[in-house]
């Protein structure tokens, strides 16, 4: 098969359902930009390709930072469909339709650079860079080129210049203040609510909002003298959402507050109506942007000192944990040396080397902030001591395998011993001796995989089994792979020691 016949093979069998789900991800957003644009510009006023009411820049925004810059397509084309539709030509709707785009394109480009992508509604500090970049980034150039493709194009006069781009801009920036972090916040979590208890506190929220907006907004109640205090009730489902159920719940208060608010505006009624209609709808956008922030701020900062409790007491709980760990471990240490010594210099003498092996392995855990070592780093640094590397007595090898602190600290005793003993009586004592050591993954008795470490000496004085067992033995055939939930031998065959550790793969992270 050619290489051209190859690649037509991987992308028939690969590629055409990835461009199946692409092709219908790309429609769907189109569709529903479209949908919600329509509805947008029939509240338009003094031009019909302005309005101050334009949530699809928060939705397109909210899409790149969520899928990323292949929704861009999407973007460009429902914004073409939607003005070609509207008013104006061709021309005027693609130069309208690539101002969206660069719009959404380089508000993402710049929250992702400066403010973590949409990690930005994490704390107050991201939130505010959020509202600056809304405000002076993407959103001045789609007015910009939005009214100056009208106005050269005879669509728009010079003496409205102003107002039209005011209009458009504040309605762009409205819509990505109050929708983007809705979209970022619900679509970035896969798993939203915890449990039942989670699902019901944030509905009761949800609900407030509701209720308060119905009540401060729509136009269900005639508007009165009395009623128009009552839109200072919004605070209280914000405040209710910020300080008890995080950003997510209170950008979605902040949406649900907006839409009703919208919802009186354009229907005559609520307390933002002043003189025409696109007054009172930037009075509205204007309420819009003033809920939405300072809420967001609050309930970011809140979150992230939460995070940071949370993250106080793990490392508390854990800093115990690990603490009670090395000391019942160096606890046994000493009691296994203490047996197997005659007189207080062996114990000391045994006792201070298994020690400082041990010391070696949590430098170098430390050097990987706990997270695990690699086999390789490990192997080096316990060898180290014996100049082994150095002078060519060892040949050790294998795949890079990173191996979690727990598995580091046991196969690091079992290597000290493994190198004291050989440099006592095996390999290392001889100026011919070589040790090699080879670790990897063999098929398991099990399901999976096992880890497989071997340690063969050879060259060295002829070996026999010790009289005695001591503790170096017990730690390679009983401490260790216990441990780490496998099993070990011990040879003491003519050319030197072989010892074999195998264990579960899974144990060693």
């Amino acid at each position: 098969m050619s290489l051209t016949d190859n690649r037509l093979a991987k992308w028939q069998t690969a590629d055409v359902p990835a461009l199946i789900r692409y092709a219908v991800e790309l429609l769907a957003a189109a569709a529903f930009y479209v949908v919600v644009a329509k509805l947008s510009l029939s509240f338009a006023s003094i031009n019909p390709s302005a309005t101050p009411i334009w949530p699809t820049t928060g939705f397109a925004l909210g899409a790149v930072l969520l899928r990323g810059y292949r929704i861009v397509p999407a973007i460009f084309a429902g914004a073409f469909i939607v003005n070609v539709t509207t008013a104006g030509s061709l021309a005027t709707s693609m130069g309208i339709a690539l101002g969206n785009t660069l719009e959404s394109v380089i508000c993402a480009q710049v929250l992702d650079r400066w403010s973590q992508g949409r990690g930005t509604f994490d704390t107050p500090a991201g939130v505010a860079r959020f509202a600056l970049t809304c405000f002076v980034t993407g959103t001045l150039v789609s007015a910009t080129m939005g009214v100056a493709t009208l106005t050269l194009a005879g669509y728009a006069s010079l003496q409205d210049f102003r107002s039209i781009w005011i209009t458009w801009w504040i309605g762009d920036s409205a819509g990505a203040l109050v929708i983007t972090p809705a979209i970022v916040l619900w679509g970035a979590q896969r798993a939203p609510f915890t449990d039942s208890n989670d699902l019901v506190q944030s509905a009761l929220v949800h609900l407030a909002a509701i209720a308060v907006g119905a009540i401060a907004f729509s136009p269900i109640f005639e508007q009165t003298a009395i009623r128009t205090p009552l839109a200072f009730l919004a605070i209280l489902p914000l405040l209710w959402a910020a300080l008890r159920r995080g950003p997510r719940d209170t950008a979605t208060t902040a949406m649900v507050l907006s839409a009703f608010a919208v919802w009186g505006a354009i229907s005559g009624g609520g307390p933002f109506v002043h003189g025409s209609t696109n007054e009172s709808l930037l009075l509205l956008t204007a309420f819009m942007i003033s809920v939405s922030i300072p809420s967001m701020a609050l309930s970011a900062d809140l979150a992230a000192r939460k995070r940071h409790e949370e993250h106080v007491d793990f490392v508390m709980h854990e800093l115990s944990h690990r603490s009670k760990n090395l000391l019942s471990i160096v606890q046994s240490m000493a009691n296994q040396v203490a047996r197997q010594s005659g007189s207080f210099e062996d114990f000391k003498a045994g006792f201070t080397t298994r020690l400082k092996a041990f010391s070696d392995t949590h430098d170098l855990l430390i050097g990987g902030e706990w997270t695990g070592v690699d086999m390789d780093d490990l192997v080096r640094t316990h060898l180290a001591p014996f100049h082994a590397l150095s002078d060519g007595l060892v040949q050790a090898g294998g795949p890079q395998i990173r191996v979690g602190p727990k598995a580091a600290e046991q196969i690091g005793m079992a290597l000290h011993e493994l190198a004291t003993n050989a440099a006592k009586h095996g390999a290392f004592s001889a100026q011919k001796g070589t040790v090699g050591i080879v670790w990897g993954f063999v098929a398991s008795e099990r399901d999976g995989e096992d880890f497989r470490l071997v340690w063969k000496e050879a060259g060295g004085p002829p070996v026999a089994p010790p009289k005695r067992d001591g503790f170096g033995k017990l730690v390679i055939t009983k401490i260790v792979p216990s441990a780490l939930g496998g099993h070990a031998s011990l040879e003491f065959e003519l050319q030197g020691v072989t010892w074999i550790l195998q264990a579960p793969r899974g144990n060693l992270a």
